[in-house]
């Protein structure tokens, strides 16, 4: 051991020197009680003899010799120069010689069987050469010992119980104890067996006579009895103070003399024993109230029942209201009872006086720094309900009866709330076995809950209790198929909530790999593997994925395996399942999906062809298909080309093939589609038209010819076929050959109209005829016809001479000869348009055709022309109400403008403008509104042609742009909107002149909430609407986000004198942390704390004792926003034991003899049950010296 010393006195001073020493090696402890788990300590001694003398000893002082004790950690204690002499500390022996040449060594350990703590003692007597003559001194010495060793052993089971551990101690284990030679050690008890006579631990206590009676202790072979018996057994009982000498002792009660009574005759009696009305108290008579005088036989009221009542017989009758000897105090109520308990209320109800004021409630929770409300109740109320109480809590409730400013002692009773029920009970997951169960915390302190699962049948139940914290549970262990009822319930103390139940049945046996073949677009085959467990049937359940349209169930054999399912949609996503059915439980099922096959167009037919087109109708697939691929070829192969269709709404679906070869028969094939699935293809075969031979034209005509002429056609015919009817209604036709295109019609009539048709045939295919009317002989011109007049235009057409022209002269002159012209035109033509013209100026046209050397006589006609419109219309300051049109001044005279405005809403104004006026401003539109506007002129019943164009106003300004709300990090942006519709809000959120983000609000919103902004940042705020192509102008607001405040505040290592703070930093650059902290006595302290902490110890705090801590962080006069958290010191818990030590005062003293004297000293167990630390304390309660040498021991 550290400590360990040995003393030599080979000068055989008169006193010897026990070295005392004791280590504890011992973990922390949460509790300074004993401990109550019957832990067996064994102590043992060890006899060992050191070098020294070989001169004989007698038996009787063998031990004392060869037995001296060793102690770890050294005391020094002066013994008498007597009690150096040889001594058996086991028995007493005549003395003998001394050995002097060398020390003896007596050891002695304690282990405990559990902890593996063992104490090992030792004391090294020196052997002397003197007498012995102290034999008794040194023998109470050794008992005082064998007490101090108890003592230790207790404090060692003191401090290694509870949480401070199950660390082992150190120790000395490398011998078999001897049981002072008076018993055996037995390894399987871990302990001596004593001989007859003998006892103790180690054998070393001699017994008493029949024990001492059980009425006493035997110390040192001899009974101290307890203060009741007597005798050399304690068998003798005896009278309580020996009767005080006042009387005798007979059969253990005392007979006391006349003047004595009680039961050890130390009561004086008094004068007539106080007459029955007091209490005898040493002689004297202590009266009841209302009795007076030496003997209590005079009758008195105390206090003259104060008004308040009427004496009779010394008694005070109080009245109505009043109570108490003097009728001094109000009555109190009675009959205080509990009529109703909740979570959260407690109703009360009780009996009371009909005179009283009114009635004061209190309550307090149990728990330690409960804060006691109060409520003040009418007198005539006699109930009430005690609202916003925690549930599960313990509450001392008082209520006091007051009339005017008396209050009366309380009535009392201790309620404990219900606790709240447990809630939101779901199952998560269900298997065969097992099942997830979860729900919602409760968010104040409580036990745990208990949850417990019990089948319908009643048999098997399972229940667990689990922790507080747990909010969700996985019961393993049920059976398939079964239905269980599960409750919850929480715990707290001895309460528990109502239960929440619900019920749930696990899960039986399924069938398992499930696939789908052979599908097409309305059948596909579904297989499956039984499941191993006997079931009654097998459920299939198929329908659409995402649930359109109907689910289809079907009931099925347990022994089938595969099923076909019918009638599906094409095109469809499916999704089947399979599961088990047994006693109506289901079990788990298998699905998938699947996808059927989209269905081929139906019914392709051709609707309309021409020589160059295919125009294909078909009705729709049942399937939603995206579209439909058309793919077309000749026959030959020689073209091939495809196109995509969507796919019509209606029942049908048209497309027109175009760009085909004239008269040329195609293949053609159409499939559905959808995504990358394609449906088998709808076919047919179709032909295109024979193409029409183009540019019929007469080039002759006679009397009685006309010689035609046309292009050749594309596709491949047999030949022409020309057919011409008079107008007499004879038909006549000929066949031209397919390489000619020109052919002349003989033997016609003069001056007869012929309409003259041309077909291209090929086999019994015609194509469509070109048609041309002609003349026999000479047609001229005879008629102009004018149309579409306008202020600068006029449409000319005639009909077509014949024979036909070879040029048109076309002329027009104004009726003043200021403007004219001339244009010629083909012989072909029949219509021209005139420009230029001016406006509302009469003209006069003229037409002359030309054949040959042949020029006709003119053909006129005369036309005024229109008044010309106002030209060049803008739009120009446009606001939200106003808008400004201008506009160029027509060229012909007019008398006035009419001017229309037509907004989306239907409306239309006209107003009237004087013909001298270019611009006119509108005014009181709506803003954002589009505005149809058209303007002409007017001259009587004259109208020009309107000109027209459109304007949207402009939008208004949303207004009030507000910033609400604002937070470190967010802030709520409102406005009012504009009158105006709005398609969407911009706003832009800048700082640091740098665009921070652009959000896009929703037209139909006013407000808008911004987060993750940074504290302590001026925002610059700009927002505007949108209306289609429109924007309204910006409103702009400005926003400072304050400092954010610490996170997380929290206490934690909380002891009885400190505390340990911490927090997470804000965001913002800070300059320092002010920290106070109050305890509920009101006593503050504040402190200033660098940017860069992040915690701090708080030391010197109050035992016992709630501080609430507040931070807040600071830069510059900036401040965040308070942060709090509430903690409470734990107290020191000690228990104090008397430990008697012996200590040699006079170390180093040259006296002769030294001074010897004992201490008892106060051990104190202090234990911290924050920490979970122990910590010994042994310290002098009286004795400067003893302070002054060892100070304080810590163990």
């Amino acid at each position: 051991s550290k400590g360990q010393k040995q003393l030599e006195t080979p000068e055989l001073k008169p006193c010897a020197v026990f070295l005392v020493s004791y280590y504890l090696s011992l973990q922390g402890a949460t509790h300074a009680a004993p401990s109550g788990d019957n832990k067996l300590v064994r102590t043992t001694r060890v006899r060992r003899q050191t070098s020294g003398g070989d001169q004989p000893v007698s038996s009787a002082n063998q031990t004392l010799r060869e037995q001296p004790v060793v102690f770890n950690h050294v005391y020094n204690i002066n013994v008498p120069l007597e009690s150096l002499c040889s001594v058996d500390l086991d028995a007493s022996a005549p003395p003998g010689p001394m050995d002097p040449t060398g020390p003896t060594e007596y050891t002695e350990q304690t282990l405990d069987a559990d902890s593996q703590v063992t104490f090992t003692h030792r004391i090294n007597i020196p052997k002397a050469a003197c007498g012995c003559t102290a034999t008794t001194t040194i023998q109470q010495l050794a008992t005082r010992v064998e007490m101090l060793e108890r003592e230790v052993s207790l404090l060692r089971a003191q401090c290694g119980s509870g949480c401070c551990g199950e660390s082992p101690a150190m120790g000395r284990v490398d011998f078999v104890p001897g049981c002072s030679g008076h018993g055996s050690f037995s390894f399987d008890l871990c302990g001596c067996i004593c001989e007859e006579g003998w006892t103790g631990k180690n054998c070393s206590e001699p017994r008493c006579p029949d024990d001492c009676s059980g009425q006493g202790v035997c110390v040192e072979g001899e009974c101290v009895c307890d203060r009741d018996f007597g005798g050399d057994n304690c068998s003798e009982p005896r009278c309580p103070s020996d009767c005080s000498g006042r009387g005798l002792c007979i059969d253990g009660e005392c007979v006391c003399e006349e003047s004595f009574t009680g039961e050890d005759c130390m009561v004086g009696r008094c004068l007539n024993d106080c007459s029955d009305q007091g209490l005898c108290i040493n002689g004297t008579c202590q009266c009841r109230p209302g009795y007076v005088g030496e003997d209590c036989s005079l009758v008195y009221c105390a206090n003259n029942c104060s008004k308040k009542g009427v004496c009779k017989e010394g008694f005070c009758v109080c009245q109505d209201g009043f109570a108490g000897d003097d009728c001094n105090s109000v009555a109190p109520v009675m009959n205080l009872m509990v009529q109703g308990v909740t979570d959260r209320t407690v109703d009360l109800e009780w009996e009371g006086s009909v005179v009283l004021t009114d009635f004061l409630v209190t309550y307090t929770p149990s728990t330690p720094g409960g804060v006691q409300l109060e409520l003040r109740i009418p007198g005539n109320t006699t109930s009430c309900t005690i609202t916003g109480l925690e549930a599960g809590m313990e509450y001392n409730i008082n209520v006091f009866a007051v009339i005017n400013n008396s209050i009366s002692v309380p009535d009392s009773i201790t309620v404990w709330t219900y606790l709240s029920n447990p809630d939101g009970l779901v199952f998560k997951s269900i298997t065969e076995t097992s099942v997830e169960v979860q729900w919602q915390p409760f968010y104040y302190s409580f036990d745990g809950w208990e949850i417990s699962f019990i089948p319908k049948d009643n048999d098997g139940g399972m229940t667990a209790q689990l922790p507080s914290t747990i909010t969700s549970f996985v019961q393993t262990g049920l059976r398939p198929g079964e239905e269980y009822t599960v409750n919850l319930v929480a715990l707290r103390d001895q309460g528990r909530s109502q239960p929440v139940t619900a019920t749930v049945t696990t899960l039986i046996d399924g069938p398992t790999q499930l696939i789908v073949r052979d599908v097409s677009d309305t059948v596909a085959f579904v297989e499956w593997t039984p499941p191993k467990a006997k079931i009654d049937q097998i459920v299939l359940r198929y329908g659409l994925v995402g649930g359109e349209g109907p689910r289809t169930t079907f009931r099925l054999q347990p022994t089938l395996s595969q099923y076909s399912l019918q009638v599906l949609r094409p095109g469809s996503r499916y999704e089947v399942s399979v599961r088990g059915v047994r006693k109506g439980n289901e079990s788990g099922s298998i699905s998938t999906e699947f996808t059927t096959e989209i269905d081929a167009p139906k019914n392709l037919r051709l609707v309309s062809k021409t020589s160059t087109a295919l125009e294909l109708e078909w009705d729709n697939s049942e399937a939603e298909v995206e579209g439909y691929q058309v793919v077309y070829s000749t026959l030959a192969g020689d073209q091939y080309d495809k196109v995509i269709v969507p796919r019509n709404e209606g029942a049908t679906t048209k497309t027109t093939l175009t760009d085909l070869l004239p008269g040329t028969e195609y293949g053609i094939g159409i499939s559905a589609m959808k995504g990358s699935n394609q449906s088998t293809p709808a076919t047919m075969n179709a032909r295109t038209s024979l193409d029409v031979p183009m540019d019929l034209t007469v080039t002759a005509s006679t009397d009685n010819t006309i010689t035609l002429v046309w292009g050749v056609v594309q596709g491949p015919i047999d030949h022409y076929k020309v057919t011409y009817t008079s107008s007499s209604g004879v038909t006549t036709e000929l066949t031209v050959p397919k390489d000619v295109t020109t052919t002349t019609l003989t033997d016609l009539e003069p001056g007869t109209e012929y309409t003259i048709t041309v077909a291209a045939r090929r086999g019994r295919q015609q194509s469509t005829a070109a048609t041309i009317d002609a003349f026999t002989g000479i047609r001229p011109v005879t008629h102009l016809y004018l149309s579409e007049v306008t202020s600068d235009s006029v449409s000319v057409a005639w009909s077509a001479p014949a024979p036909p022209a070879d040029l048109f002269i076309l002329s027009y002159s104004s009726a003043d000869g200021t403007d004219t012209s001339k244009v010629t035109l083909d012989g072909s033509k029949t219509r021209s348009l005139v420009q230029g013209l001016l406006p509302s100026t009469q003209y006069t046209i003229s037409l002359i055709t030309i054949q040959g050397d042949v020029t006709s006589e003119p053909i006129t006609a005369s036309l005024t022309t229109g008044m010309d419109p106002p030209k060049e219309m803008t739009v120009s300051d446009v606001s939200e109400d106003a808008v400004t049109i201008s506009w160029i001044k027509p060229l012909a005279p007019f008398e006035y403008y009419k001017l229309s405005y037509q907004s989306a809403r239907g409306r239309v104004d006209s107003v009237v403008i004087d013909s001298d006026v270019t611009n006119y401003t509108l005014s009181s539109l709506f803003p954002a509104t589009e505005y149809e506007i058209s303007l002409n002129a007017v001259r009587g019943s004259q109208e020009s042609k309107v000109v027209s164009t459109s304007v949207f106003t402009a939008m208004d300004l949303p207004s009030e742009l507000t910033a609400l709300n604002i937070t470190p990090q967010g802030a709520l942006l409102r406005w009012n909107p504009p009158l105006s519709s709005v398609d969407n809000y911009v706003l832009t959120l800048t700082h640091n002149q740098v665009t921070a983000d652009t959000f896009l609000v929703e037209g139909n919103k006013q407000e808008h909430q911004l987060s993750n902004l940074k504290p302590s940042t001026t925002y610059s705020v700009a927002l505007y609407a949108t209306k289609g192509p429109l924007t309204s102008g910006t409103v702009i607001t400005n926003l400072q986000t304050p400092m954010d405040a610490p996170l997380n505040l929290t206490a934690s290592e909380v002891n009885h004198r400190s505390a340990l703070i911490s927090w997470q930093p804000p965001i913002a650059e800070i300059d320092n942390y002010m920290l106070t902290y109050k305890s509920t006595d009101g006593s503050r302290k504040e402190l200033i704390l660098d940017a860069e902490d992040t915690w701090i110890r708080l030391e010197g705090l109050a035992e016992t004792t709630e501080y609430t801590v507040k931070l807040q962080a600071a830069r510059g006069l900036d401040t965040s926003a308070v942060v709090s958290t509430t903690f409470t010191t734990g107290t020191v818990h000690t228990h104090t034991h008397n430990v008697f030590v012996f200590f040699d005062l006079n170390l180093e003293s040259d006296s002769d003899p030294p001074f010897c004297t004992a201490f008892c000293i106060t051990t104190t167990i202090i234990m911290d049950p924050q920490s979970c630390t122990c910590r010994l304390v042994i310290y002098n309660p009286g004795a400067e010296p003893l302070a002054q040498i060892c100070n304080v021991l810590h163990l």
